[in-house]
């Protein structure tokens, strides 16, 4: 019975080196047909490269980025792409100028792919969100570098012949904080088709183009709902001062329900004093939505004969939700002890996304309120407050964070793990 096992096991052994060794060859032999002077060889050699993630692959992939045959330059960008690798990137730089609009996009793609954390969705989940109102704000984290030459080959696209690649080197653009190619946006904002103006918006935003998002004001009379929707949304991440006449216009011209939200809020992120006497009309509305972006706006506004009224109205209130408005208005005006409600409203949802937001805009100087909230007896509190922290980028904040890496609590340890390699990273810290 022993001897049967242990044949069963050397056995078992044997098959597992055999498929080894057969899944080696059948890579040399994928490699080796690259060579082929047969074109659909090398494309099927290429494809299947790809698909079953052959290591040590690119550079015989890259080899043929010039292929004379377009079948074959498609499978190997294809390949490319799936491989992640990111010693492809020169390769894929390369077929950014290929001939064809399908490898060109496949290009694209395979270079965000390379340098982002997530998986792209699958095809029908991209086409759901072609229909949806939410815009996708993903961009690499900003310690990941990317290739010089990649951006402005990226940028080039955006005056290419086809819109589907046009529009994909933009969302590529946001998505790799392309911060070169800010003039080759900027003029993509007059781009005939609406989709591409759409994502140029949206990449706009996404690298924190201020200094050029006074261009964008034009847009929100634009025909496409979509492009309007997007530069509402930048305009406030932007903090676009110069839009405030223009926000407050949209405001008293469309009251329809569902574009309240999307004026009033960049209205109150503008920070644009003129706009005073709408966030205190706003303050008292009857609905709570509005008396909030009231709230957000006026201390934004950051006038600090407002603090007494605003301590007596917080007082006042009896909303959970706008109390927590009324602590970030307080704390941002100067009075940093109501930072003590965000901070502990963290674990809570859906409030606890916007308290996150609210610290985050308070920024690096609310540091020494914050670290001793990293001894919370609550783990959840301790976990989300280091995110905060870690979206801050403030490398200052390491030692505070270090001291959780031995916490009692996993997921605490967890986030504290990653909030240490992303500072790390930004400050080129190596152990």
């Amino acid at each position: 019975m022993i001897r049967a096992v242990v044949i069963s096991g050397l056995a078992t052994v044997t098959l597992a080196a055999s498929t080894v060794v057969l899944a080696r060859t059948s890579c040399d032999d994928l490699r080796a047909n690259l060579k082929s002077p047969n074109a659909r060889v090398r494309e099927v050699a290429a494809a299947t490269l790809g698909k079953t993630r052959c290591q040590d692959s690119v550079t015989p992939l890259a080899a043929l980025a010039r292929d004379a045959d377009g079948k074959v330059r498609l499978a190997v960008v294809k390949a490319l792409r799936e491989l992640r690798d990111p010693a492809a990137v020169p390769a894929l730089t390369t077929l950014l100028g290929d001939g064809l609009a399908p490898v060109r996009e496949e290009a694209i793609d395979g270079l965000v792919d390379v340098y982002s954390e997530r998986d792209r969705p699958p095809a029908v989940e991209r086409l759901l969100g072609a229909f949806s109102d939410t815009i996708d704000t993903y961009r690499i984290p900003s310690d990941v570098r990317v290739d010089p030459a990649a951006v402005p080959a990226l940028g080039r696209l955006l005056h290419d012949d086809v819109a589907a690649v046009r529009k994909a080197a933009a969302v590529a653009l946001g998505v790799l904080r392309g911060q070169s190619a800010r003039a080759e946006l900027t003029a993509a904002l007059q781009d005939p088709d609406p989709g591409v103006r759409a994502e140029v918006v949206t990449a706009m935003e996404k690298i924190g183009a201020r200094a050029e998002g006074k261009a964008l004001v034009p847009l929100l009379t634009d025909e496409s709902g979509d492009v309007r929707s997007r530069t509402l949304h930048a305009l406030g991440a932007l903090g676009v001062r110069e839009a405030g006449p223009a926000l407050r216009e949209a405001w008293e011209s469309n009251r329809r329900k569902e574009w309240e939200q999307r004026i009033l809020e960049p209205m109150a992120r503008v920070r644009d004093p003129a706009l005073r006497d709408v966030f205190l009309a706003l303050v008292q509305d009857s609905d709570p939505q509005r008396r909030r972006f009231g709230i957000e706006g006026l201390a934004r506004i950051s006038e600090a004969s407002l603090l007494p009224a605003l301590k007596k109205d917080y007082q006042r209130e009896g909303s959970e939700d706008l109390r927590l408005a009324y602590c970030f208005a307080l704390a941002l005006l100067g009075d940093r002890v109501f930072v003590d409600s965000i901070v502990l409203a963290l674990p809570r949802r859906p409030v606890g996304l916007r308290c996150h937001d609210y610290l985050v805009e308070l920024g690096p100087s609310f540091l020494p309120e914050l670290t001793p909230y990293l001894q919370d007896p609550s783990a959840d509190v301790r976990a989300a407050l280091v995110d905060v922290i870690a979206d801050m980028e403030t490398p200052e904040a390491l030692p505070a964070i270090e001291g959780l890496l031995n916490d009692a609590n996993g997921n605490v340890v967890d986030r504290a793990t990653l909030a240490v390699a992303r500072l790390k990273r930004l400050t080129r810290v190596v152990r």
